[in-house]
């Protein structure tokens, strides 16, 4: 028997079983399969016209809406629909795809006879048909002529398959149907194929939207180029960055971004490089964007993959990196003294505004305090904050730690560049320390930012804007420093808007007691002990003492004595011997004589006071005053301190081996005519001792 006869035989049998099903008789299910007999059952509960077929079909409005939401799933087969087709129009054949819904999105050839878009395939609608059939079985499967259950489709042969989300859930259907007499045995095994490349484009469809979506969430532009330098995509924060106002793809990327020398060899060479400071030129805009630019190379496209980041937010990133953050306010000063309350309201008072503050104090009253506080109470708070101690650091290298240097500017430069200082700063406040500290030909540059507020890199010509507040300090006589020529005028001038200045600890009447009990209650928390106060011996001497140190000293002096504390409260034992010795002997200097010496005597004789309490040892002088040791050196040639002079004798002789700088002590508070004559004697006492 030949295929057409056994095909024609198929039908009959079928044909005969379905009458039986119309007739309510029992069928052959060597016949009927049972996914068909199933159908069939469904399709008289639900009272289907076996002899007319009733189609659904949707507004316009409705199939655009469907349309819309399942665009991907068209989007993903539409090409795959193309190709098959091409392959069964001879046989007359259509091929469908309908949601999950049974909603027909698309058919070849379009609005044919069997199937048409916008008609909706179900069971209870249109009977027994593969794309109805297969959304309710779930499966792939064949619909042969009379197993149709409405007769209008017993002519043809339908087969569908489902089509799955990665979760394993239908999204849609695609079907083929053909006339009886074309239909072809392997049209099952293509469909199969067919459906199979369809999810794996959706696979691909989800990955590529999740990275596109991921690329959109990133704080930095991102371009990826083809092997001939063509734009495949760009994320929107690049077409923010870059000002454009229409999507380049597919535009090469030499149109729309004009690099600069130092990046061009190595994009035209296709190398990858990482965190190049670098000025774009946008076509488009033509204007210049300054970026922190990287490049990737795809290997297995010859492509690349720029990313593009703003400046600025990498200099913020960078000074949050560094720990460059104001973290004291107003709040946390410490001081009820007269001058204290003065200079605390002239500070909030000029906080709001972007004037140029100088702060003027001894060593250790908290002159960066007062500083992360102006910045704090301004409306640059949450900005970078940098300070910069010009004292600190080598005179080689301020220049390019303030102003920053290009690429290949001197010996060992980065090969990227580096911002300064002040480019760091930019949006926020930069506080220039120990200010008298700097060299005359780095006040040249700085008088010339401060006028114009432009940085130009050491090596670099293109200038670059910065909007930054300039707080200084210094514990110098500026205006000494101008008359010696060590300072410029014009830039005193420049600094001296608003100048501050902060009291010292010892004409703060009252505050060293705050202090105290602040310092006292801070290191007993540390140091998990009961402390809970301080003697009232102990806060006399404390009061007493001079501080040359200031609130610095103070600190140390009260960690220490927090520390050896034995019982419930500091007492005069617990303090050194300077602080203790000195309320005992009654030779404290009073507020009248500190008045009276000048800023530089002052300078001095805290550097001395510093030297005796630590009797002589230059590590624990430097932690008193809170000051470089390159600094402290040069005052000591400046003031012809000698720290030797302030160590402890020699082992006991035979006149008793006192230690003469505890002798001479309790005296080094007096005049300083005084104190000069009693310097003479010491120095004729230790002679006579080496003599001995």
């Amino acid at each position: 028997m030949s295929g057409s006869a056994t095909m024609l035989e198929k039908r009959k049998r079928i044909f005969e079983e379905w009458k039986k099903f119309q007739n309510g008789e029992e069928v052959d299910h060597t016949v009927v399969r049972d996914f068909v007999y199933r159908s069939w059952v469904r399709c008289r509960n639900l009272h289907v016209d076996p002899f007319r077929v009733i189609y659904r079909e949707l507004t316009p409005e409705q199939l655009d809406a469907e349309t819309e939401r399942y665009a991907f799933l068209l989007d993903s087969s539409k090409t795959i629909m193309e190709q098959i087709y091409s392959l069964i129009s001879d046989s007359h054949s259509t091929i469908s795809l309908a949601t999950s819904k049974g909603v027909i999105l698309h058919t070849l050839p379009e609005n044919g006879i069997v199937s048409r878009r916008g008609r909706v395939s179900r069971e209870k609608y249109i009977g027994t048909v593969g794309l109805a059939t297969c959304l309710e079985e779930k499966k792939q499967l064949e619909i042969f002529a009379a197993e149709h259950y409405c007769t209008e489709n017993h002519d043809f042969v339908c087969s569908a398959a489902p089509i799955l989300d990665k979760s394993g859930q239908i999204i849609g259907v695609l079907g083929i149907t053909s006339p009886c007499e074309t239909f072809h045995p392997h049209t099952s095994g293509m469909l199969g194929a067919a459906v199979y490349a369809i999810m794996e484009q959706l696979g691909l469809r989800d990955l590529l939207g999740e990275q596109k979506a991921l690329l959109e969430l990133m704080d930095e532009g991102v371009i990826t180029l083809d092997a001939g330098g063509s734009i495949r995509f760009i994320n929107a924060k690049a077409m923010s960055m870059l000002r454009l106002r229409t999507e380049p793809v597919g535009k090469n990327i030499a149109g729309v971004i004009r690099f600069s020398q130092a990046v061009r060899p190595l994009f035209d060479a296709r190398s990858a490089f990482h965190d190049v400071d670098t000025t774009l030129m946008a076509e488009e805009a033509a204007q210049s964007i300054s970026c922190v630019l990287s490049a990737a190379v795809n290997h297995s496209t010859g492509g690349m993959i720029l990313t593009l980041r703003e400046s600025d937010r990498m200099r913020e990133f960078a000074t949050r990196l560094v720990g460059a953050k104001a973290t004291f306010s107003f709040s946390d000063i410490i001081g009820e003294s007269e001058p204290m309350k003065e200079v605390l309201q002239k500070a909030r008072k000029i906080a709001e505004s972007d004037t140029t503050v100088l702060l003027l104090g001894e060593s250790g009253t908290g002159k960066e305090l007062f500083a992360q506080s102006l910045h704090n109470a301004s409306p640059r708070q949450g900005k970078p904050f940098v300070v910069v101690n010009c004292g600190a650091l080598p005179r080689e290298l301020i220049q390019s730690e303030l102003f920053g240097y290009t690429e290949g500017a001197f010996t060992g430069a980065s090969r990227q560049g580096k911002p300064g200082k002040f480019e760091l700063a930019d949006g926020g406040t930069i506080f220039l320390d120990e200010i008298g500290e700097m060299p005359l030909d780095v006040q040249v540059n700085l008088l010339r930012l401060l006028q114009n507020r432009e940085v130009v890199r050491i090596g670099g010509q293109r200038t670059r804007l910065v909007n930054i507040r300039i707080i200084a300090a210094t514990n110098k006589n500026l205006y000494r420093a101008v008359q010696e020529q060590t300072f410029r005028e014009d830039l005193y001038y420049r600094l001296n808007v608003f100048p501050l200045h902060i009291p010292p600890l010892r004409e703060r009447q009252g505050d060293v007691a705050l202090l105290a009990w602040h310092f006292m209650q801070k290191f007993a928390r540390q140091a998990g002990n009961s402390l809970k106060g301080i003697s009232e011996d102990a806060l006399k001497a404390l009061s007493a003492y001079a501080w040359p140190g200031n609130i610095r000293e103070l600190e140390n002096v009260m960690e220490r004595a927090t520390y050896m504390a034995i019982g419930e409260e500091v007492t005069t034992a617990d303090l050194p011997e300077s602080i203790s010795g000195a309320s005992a002997h009654g030779v404290e200097e009073g507020p009248a004589e500190v008045g009276a010496r000048s800023s530089e005597g002052q300078e001095k004789a805290a550097i001395e006071a510093a030297l005796r309490t630590a009797r002589g040892h230059v590590a624990d002088t430097l932690k008193l005053l809170g000051m470089s040791r390159s600094t402290f050196y040069y005052k000591l040639k400046r003031y012809g301190i000698r720290s030797s002079d302030f160590r402890r004798g020699g082992p006991e002789d035979g006149s008793g081996g006192q230690d003469i700088s505890r002798v001479l002590e309790p005296l080094l508070t007096l005049r300083k005519e005084e104190l000069e004559a009693l310097a003479d004697l010491a120095r004729q006492i230790c002679r006579s001792r080496e003599g001995a």
